[in-house]
């Protein structure tokens, strides 16, 4: 008998009798496994972003992760296992932060999966390969609030286009390499905070582009360092500027250079030969719980 399946529920057509407990098999789920709700609305919200900005690039993720609550809690029920230098090193639960939510299947790891989404500190993150990965919390603290959606994914969509990965090692393996170490990790915090500025900027663009407001993504910073209770001063060898720092670049950006740089991009799309419409062809991978977007050449109609 050949499955009939229609979004979450799979039955067979069974003989009258059979019929029931089809149904009772249909009810429990049979079939994969949905898509998330978080990230059916990422694919909302990332679609047309895609489309106005004309992304063409190799297969992006999309995923969801516990957080950086995650590690602080399983540590708390002792489920870390790790070796003894992980453990010195204070990385003995570091990879529940990357675990999908949808892993937490143990009551303890269902505990565990609440309280990150209860206390987590709702970050994105990308990685090179372009994959992009969100705390499950972020979707309690930005409820229903798409444009701050839309900038985090635009910022990190500026991340992963840039290459903004390979260049920090590039320059971490080469031009800094033979550098104090101290004046190493300087010249190496530097350049990230760049890059997150410039990430800041790119999400403006991307949005400006898409026909939406850029304001949306300074007021999605400050949301975001008034959520977090994060208005600490600058640390000359951190990752990210200063929230005072971003917000005023993000503001100095807004009331000028933007209005350049969507001139320049809106005249290089006029000099192009129009190739069509990019078309973006989605894809749920329930196996390992990430959703997948083909935004090559190929894709295009």
């Amino acid at each position: 008998m050949r499955p009939v399946c229609a979004g979450r529920l799979c039955a067979h057509r069974l003989p009258r009798p059979l019929a029931a407990l089809g149904l009772l098999l249909a009810l429990a789920g049979c079939g994969e496994a949905p898509i998330p709700r978080e990230l059916a609305e990422v694919q909302a919200v990332a679609e047309p972003l895609l489309r106005a900005n004309r992304i063409q690039t190799t297969p992006l993720r999309f995923g969801l992760e516990l957080g950086d609550a995650a590690p602080y809690w399983a540590e708390k029920a002792g489920l870390c296992k790790a070796s003894q230098q992980d453990r010195e090193a204070g990385d003995a639960c570091a990879n529940w932060a990357h675990q999908s939510p949808a892993e937490a299947t143990s009551p303890a790891q269902r505990q565990i999966r609440r309280l990150s989404y209860l206390f987590g500190s709702a970050q994105a993150r990308s990685y090179p390969h372009g994959l992009i990965t969100f705390d499950r919390s972020f979707f309690l603290v930005h409820d229903g609030d798409r444009p701050a959606l839309r900038c985090v994914i635009a910022h990190e969509l500026s991340h992963v286009l840039r290459r903004h990965s390979y260049l920090a090692s590039l320059a971490a393996n080469g031009t800094y390499k033979d550098l104090p170490e101290q004046a190493r990790q300087r010249a190496l915090a530097q350049l990230s905070q760049q890059q997150e500025l410039a990430a800041d900027r790119g999400a403006m663009l991307m949005t400006a582009i898409a026909g939406h407001d850029p304001k949306a993504c300074v007021q999605q910073l400050l949301s975001s360092a008034q959520l977090d209770a994060d208005y600490a001063p600058e640390d000359p060898l951190g990752s990210h500027p200063g929230q005072a720092r971003r917000l005023q670049e993000a503001q100095r950006y807004l009331n000028g250079p933007l209005q350049r740089d969507l001139a320049a991009w809106r005249q290089r799309q006029g000099r192009r030969q129009a190739a069509g419409e990019l078309k973006p062809q989605w894809s749920w991978d329930p196996e390992h719980q990430v959703l997948r977007v083909q935004t090559s050449p190929a894709a295009a109609r």
